[in-house]
């Protein structure tokens, strides 16, 4: 792993007068979109993190000279694996908060601010899409219901949107909850970590941020609703099986639910 534009940084933590923020972008193979992607997060956040999934595209090279710092794994290891060696750099560095954002423009950088406002040290903040769901693909759609249903009842907490990739953690989250299933898919990492972190004291909020598919997507979206709706599913049935299906938090998340509304199409 390597990394480089370390000692290039300009900002220091705390430079935009509030919590000090690291933006953590995972790509693979994104040479089309990365470089819009980072200058238009650059000035949001105290520092910008690309983590390079062994691509073999020049994701890179879209990079140099602005003012970024870079890791590049010598293969690709999955997205789980790009977020934590990103979240890790930021932590090491005493940043208060990640932001973590695809590279390949789904989620826009000018929703930074109004996720950052929502963090809190004991506060996961999700991007959340449901205010635009008939932008969503109605596959992607029925998935990302499906997995909402069952990382809610795992985690006792409703989440509305438990597969957006567009979030902020506080810092040391990850030292703090135990990951026990395989990291290599990131939507099962990102779905993990919320279930983990609901039973370890935290708590979700859910910040509006805009539904973007075809009109940005350069390249087939990574998400396989199959493949990875079922190893989703897999993962958080397990846990459910274990905690002996955990009746109460199926009650209090569809409690919630219920109390917030729960906008969508049929």
């Amino acid at each position: 792993m390597k990394q480089t534009g370390v000692g290039s940084i300009e900002g220091r933590p705390g430079r935009l007068g509030g919590p000090s923020v690291a933006a953590v972008i995972p790509a693979f193979n994104e040479a089309g979109t990365i470089a819009e992607v980072v200058g238009r997060t650059l000035g949001l956040v105290d520092r910008t993190i690309v983590v390079d999934d062994g691509s073999s595209d020049g994701t890179l090279a879209r990079v140099e000279g602005l003012g970024v710092q870079t890791i590049r794994h010598d293969r690709n290891r999955g997205k789980g694996e790009s977020l934590l060696t990103g979240i890790r750099a930021a932590e090491e560095a005493g940043f208060d908060y990640v932001v973590t954002l695809d590279a390949d423009g789904q989620h826009p950088p000018e929703c930074i601010p109004q996720l950052v406002a929502a963090a809190d040290p004991r506060v996961i903040v999700l991007g959340s899409r449901t205010a635009s769901d008939d932008a969503i693909p109605l596959v992607r759609y029925s998935a990302n219901q499906t997995a909402n249903f069952f990382i809610s009842w795992a985690a006792g907490h409703w989440m509305s949107d438990t597969q957006c990739g567009f979030r902020v953690y506080p810092a040391g989250l990850f030292r703090q909850v135990r990951l026990r299933r395989a990291r290599a898919s990131g939507f099962v990492l990102e779905s993990e970590v919320l279930i983990e972190a609901c039973r370890a004291g935290y708590s979700v909020t859910a910040v509006p941020v805009p539904a973007l598919y075809d009109s940005v997507l350069q390249r087939p979206s990574h998400f396989r609703p199959l493949r990875d709706t079922t190893a989703t599913v897999g993962m958080v049935t397990w846990k459910i099986l274990t905690w002996g299906l955990f009746p109460q938090g199926l009650l209090r998340a569809q409690r919630q639910r219920l109390m917030i509304g729960q906008p969508g199409r049929p």
